[in-house]
């Protein structure tokens, strides 16, 4: 199992999009795969960024995710939730 961080219970491509662009952004990320159909996001840890950098990098997720959810001025993505995985 790879490092890397999941975020569930995304509705809206908006919002899918969003969150994709804000945290591929983060220099300690290597990829972001999108399944809106699943109403998921999976964010990988870059292979040459350690597992503390990565996950110290994100850790103002809750933050950001709340800031998505307040510009956009989202409702349909309330119930949005997120795990750490460490591998």
């Amino acid at each position: 199992m790879k490092t890397g961080l999941i975020i569930e219970g995304i509705e809206c491509e908006k919002c899918s999009g969003t969150i994709e662009k804000k945290i591929i952004s983060n220099s300690t990320v290597g990829k972001v795969f999108n399944g809106l159909h699943k109403k998921i996001v999976f964010v990988h840890r870059k292979k040459s960024s350690s597992q503390l950098d990565f996950l110290t990098s994100l850790s103002d997720t809750p933050y950001l995710l709340g800031r998505v959810l307040e510009s956009i001025d989202c409702h349909c993505c309330k119930e949005i939730r997120y795990n750490f995985q460490l591998g």
